[in-house]
């Protein structure tokens, strides 16, 4: 009887074991693996994924799969233990503007099993040329010989300026070691004719390029006829003369009572703007096409350049208005707003810039005032749709109207709708 059942039990035994032997070889699966992210970092970029199950079998092998097409044409395969929810990542090294394709994968004695390809690119490395702006004298502008021309340029850039460089009609003239240059051009001795001023800025790796065409006139013949010199009155300040221009800032007390009319006639900018609040005023003379040049000592000492946030530009302003833009594009870079029940951007509601310092007449029109662009303390956006009237009421979703609400308002700026130019963004204190 103890035989018998001595038997059984073994029988029993063996049943067992088959059944766990069965259960092992076909109750395990393939493993579980996630291709979980990228980081990047110059040339290098470090692939991760992580063995989230493994499928009740070890691990014998796992890696990444990559290429710069989706057929992920290398590989690196790691042959060390690794247990399931531990991360296991790889280092690459990349190329500036290409796109790279990744996958994880992972091998058990069940089979492969692949995360999801996944793909990033490497952002390219950029340096342009830097931009050069002549603020003056204006293209095609004119000059009678013997007066004095001055210029005055600016350029600006993501690394510093090394030096700037003017040529007239291809002659060295003056050099400046820094992104602002300034300078009187005699006139005097020059013939007639058409004259070519170039700006070079260069930033130790590029050369960005400005040009423009003066026009040199000869002087009128003498006339020999004798003149009879006639003074005219100075007005004071109580004069009761209407017509006398505002008082110059930080002149003389003697070029403080010059009236417009008694402005000397050699002056090369005879005429004087109007004092605009804190921005001051300067002196100036008309040109061609509404276009004023600017006296170029006083662009030298108020006209900044900086980088406007967010859309990444790169403008001119005056010294005391920086700030204010760069608030105004703070709010915009970084503001949303609901436009037709849809979140957006504010930065997505900018479609184009155009001012900032634009030396010229109310638009372009010699007869009337000088433009707040004059300045530097202005700006258009959306100027293609937007020279009208924004009516709030009916158009509560505009552009302009939701930007004028949420950023330059805020920054300090008024908004040029009350007179049908919503376009139009200014400072005026």
């Amino acid at each position: 009887m103890n035989k018998k059942l001595y038997t059984y039990a073994i029988a029993g035994l063996v049943i067992f074991l088959s059944f766990f032997i069965v259960i092992s070889a076909y109750g395990a699966d393939k493993p579980v693996v996630s291709t979980t992210g990228i980081h990047t970092e110059g040339n290098k970029a470090t692939l991760n994924g992580v063995i989230t199950d493994d499928g009740g079998k070890k691990i014998s092998c796992y890696g990444f799969k990559w290429g710069t097409s989706p057929t992920l044409q290398e590989e690196e395969i790691f042959h060390k233990n690794i247990e399931a929810s531990i991360s296991f990542s790889k280092t690459i090294s990349v190329e500036p503007g290409n796109t790279y394709y990744f996958q994880a994968y992972a091998v058990n004695s069940k089979g492969s099993a692949y995360g999801e390809v996944k793909s990033f690119t490497v952002p390219p490395i950029y340096n342009d040329p830097p931009e050069v702006v002549i603020s003056s004298p204006a293209d095609n502008s004119s000059y009678t010989a013997g007066e004095t021309v001055g210029i005055s340029a600016a350029a600006a850039d993501d690394n510093k300026i090394q030096s700037m460089k003017l040529y007239i009609n291809g002659v060295l003239k003056n050099e400046a070691q820094e992104g602002k240059l300034v300078f009187n051009w005699e006139t005097s001795s020059l013939p007639a004719g058409k004259y070519t001023l170039k700006v070079d800025a260069w930033d130790g790796d590029k050369t960005g390029t400005s040009e423009i065409s003066v026009n040199v006139e000869a002087k009128p013949p003498a006339n020999n006829a004798p003149v009879t010199s006639i003074k005219k009155p100075v007005a004071t300040e109580n004069s009761g003369n209407n017509n006398r221009e505002p008082v110059s800032r930080g002149t003389s007390s003697t070029a403080t009572s010059t009236v417009k009319n008694n402005i000397s006639t050699n002056s090369t900018y005879h005429k004087l703007s109007k004092v605009q609040g804190s921005y001051g005023q300067f002196r100036y003379k008309d040109t061609t096409g509404g276009r004023i040049e600017i006296d170029p000592q006083w662009v030298a000492e108020n006209i900044v350049t900086i980088t406007l946030p967010g859309l990444n530009r790169k403008v001119q302003v005056h010294k005391d208005a920086a700030d204010n833009f760069i608030q105004a594009f703070n709010y915009i870079k970084n503001g949303t707003a609901v436009v037709n029940g849809r979140q957006v951007s504010l930065l997505s509601l900018v479609k184009t810039m155009d001012g900032t310092f634009v030396s010229r007449h109310v638009n372009w029109d010699s007869s009337r005032g000088l433009s707040n662009h004059s300045w530097g303390i202005a700006i258009d956006i959306n100027a293609g749709n937007h020279y009208r009237y924004v009516d709030p009421s009916k158009e509560p979703n505009d552009p302009n109207l939701i930007l004028w609400q949420k950023a330059f308002k805020p920054a300090g700026f008024s908004w040029g709708n009350s007179y049908s130019d919503s376009m139009h963004f200014e400072l005026l204190n």
